[in-house]
């Protein structure tokens, strides 16, 4: 990707000095572009792996895994001066239930956008449509908790936060342009009121207590035995992925766990021949037989 006004000066924060020297110019901003990767075990289990932060002539990325005791502070500071971000409804969950932090003002760009009638308000499609700007996907589900980065990685991860504000600026032109519309201008009227109830939503989340893979036991009657292994393999791919094991997530997948409890291996070889991947069955064989060999 040519380097163009996206591509602004980049500063990696990873220890106390380089975060003191960010503050400052976060305070002094008006407005915040905010965005954030996670480890892949989803919204309500993962870890915060890096929070990046724009200015119009700056970028950050804050490494949460170097500085983890300066995280919540640095997000409680943060949060008097408004936010814009995308998709509010997932990266707010994060930080309410990771930091207990939820800024005091946000301007979701993606809701933004769907008031605006885009029935795609994807942060890939609107830049596409209102910047022009082609972004590429495949670092989105690359392994956010490992170190060093790689250059994509650092390139893709400011490049979701620099855009904020032009695409903000943008749509806000559009708003305004379509304020008297017959159909968008009463959408626009109400997205004040839909935004704090978002905001609302994001303070009073907590975490769900169900689990769809203890139902699904449930459901088919195996047994407290096989609950209690439902739990701990749950309990293991959580705590794997959010160590960055990528190939916890994607083979421990719910289908994957119930049919092992409906249909138990009897040894370990069964058990491997149920485990296509190899690093993975290297690395996680011997654990995950220690839970579904017992009894």
């Amino acid at each position: 990707m040519a380097p163009d006004r996206f591509d602004l000066p980049t500063t990696f924060v990873d220890s106390p000095e380089a975060l003191a020297e960010a503050l400052p110019h976060w305070f002094a901003a008006n407005l915040l572009a905010v965005d954030i990767e996670c480890s892949l075990t989803g919204f309500h289990h993962c870890v915060l792996a890096l929070l990046q932060v724009a200015t119009h002539d700056q970028a950050w990325l804050v490494d949460p895994l170097a500085i983890p005791d300066l995280m919540r502070p640095t997000l409680l500071a943060m949060a008097e001066v408004p936010w814009i971000v995308h998709d509010f409804s997932g990266d707010g969950i994060v930080f309410k239930r990771v930091y207990d932090v939820v800024p005091s003002s946000v301007m979701d760009t993606m809701l933004l956008a769907r008031t605006l009638g885009y029935p795609q308000p994807g942060l890939k499609t609107m830049a596409r449509l209102k910047l022009g700007l082609e972004i590429p996907k495949e670092e989105q589900d690359s392994n956010w908790m490992h170190r060093p980065l790689r250059e994509a990685q650092i390139s893709y991860a400011a490049r979701d936060a620099t855009l904020l504000l032009p695409l903000l600026r943008t749509l806000a032109q559009e708003a305004e342009a379509k304020r008297h519309d017959p159909v968008v201008g009463p959408c626009l009227s109400q997205l004040p009121a839909e935004m704090r109830r978002l905001l609302h939503r994001v303070r009073h989340y907590r975490t769900p207590e169900n689990n769809p893979v203890l139902d699904k036991v449930r459901n088919l009657g195996l047994g407290e035995a096989a609950m209690e292994k439902a739990r701990k393999l749950t309990d293991m791919r959580h705590r794997w992925g959010n160590q960055g094991d990528v190939a916890a997530v994607m083979e421990l997948g719910n289908r994957w766990i119930v049919a092992r409890l409906e249909h138990p291996p009897k040894t370990k070889e069964a058990l491997e021949r149920c485990m296509p991947n190899p690093r993975f069955r290297r690395a996680r064989l011997e654990a995950l037989w220690e839970v579904l060999g017992e009894g």
